[in-house]
């Protein structure tokens, strides 16, 4: 895992993420790419020439504010390089392009939480990168927490599906740089696996035969959310893992109504695996 994206636009919330950042992968040796978006409209009751420098202006000042934060971070940095990227784009086709120009391996978003009934814990842009990329990891920092050292992860799977070893790249790359366990979460209305879902279970085995795992069944409470929700704050996990599938919690998440939404305000980082 070599390049990082975090898309930053300076609030509190891209302010976490790119110190919990610093922290995850002090000892590594990776490139930080902060993308910085801005979406400018056309006036039509002003000239093009008008149009043209007003955006010339803001493209330079945004510009110019992001890299002198990223010359900080780089004189201040001992093993990560740092990088910025600016761009008159919507947010998802400036992820987009950053991931294919700089070979993106992880993306890391923070959170702006919950301060209404319209708004989910997650917050919209994060939701809208989730939605639309599905082929990079996405690490989701809450705006409120502070890096702790990791030394379990909670994955959690209904073994509906078969897993490959290339989107669970992200989980053994953590698990093994942390030198930390994983514990796989079942949570499923059934009482026992089907003969499809022990293959899938026993494949995962496999996949993960070089990290020290643990096998949990968890019992549906009121909702999926809040199932998931007690049992990370119980177990004093530091990274709740998922699958980017159709059917998995994090979908469940979305699809539930906003009240259920809010609730379930994470309090650890989200890494939400590309289904591949």
């Amino acid at each position: 895992m070599k390049n990082i994206l975090i898309p930053y636009d300076f609030s509190e919330a891209a302010v976490n993420a790119l110190n919990y950042t610093k922290k995850f992968f002090e000892i590594e040796r990776v490139n930080v790419f902060l993308l910085d978006v801005y979406i400018g409209e056309r006036s039509y009751l002003l000239s093009e020439e008008y149009n043209k420098g007003w955006f010339n202006q803001m493209d330079d000042k945004i510009e110019d504010e992001l890299k002198y934060l990223v010359e900080i971070l780089n004189r201040e940095s001992k093993g990560i390089n740092y990088h910025a990227i600016v761009d008159s784009n919507s947010l998802t086709n400036a992820v987009k392009e950053a991931i294919r120009e700089e070979k993106i391996d992880l993306i890391i978003s923070g959170t702006k939480g919950a301060k209404s009934l319209a708004q989910t814990f997650i917050g919209t842009n994060t939701v809208k990168i989730i939605n639309a990329i599905n082929t990079t990891p996405i690490l989701v920092i809450p705006t409120n927490y502070k890096y702790k050292k990791i030394d379990r992860i909670i994955f959690s799977t209904n073994y509906k599906r078969a897993f490959n070893k290339k989107e669970l790249f992200a989980l053994l790359k953590f698990s093994k740089m942390k030198q930390c366990a994983v514990e796989i979460v079942n949570l499923s209305v059934e009482e026992a696996l089907t003969n499809k879902q022990r293959t899938h279970k026993v494949k995962l085995r496999e996949i993960l035969q070089d990290v020290n795992t643990s096998f949990v069944k968890l019992d549906w409470e009121d909702s999926e959310t809040e199932t998931i929700q007690k049992y990370a704050e119980e177990s004093k996990g530091q990274l709740l893992a998922f699958i980017n599938h159709h059917y998995n919690f994090f979908n469940n998440l979305l699809s539930e109504n906003v009240i259920k939404k809010i609730t379930f305000s994470s309090h650890i980082p989200l890494l939400i695996l590309p289904e591949i």
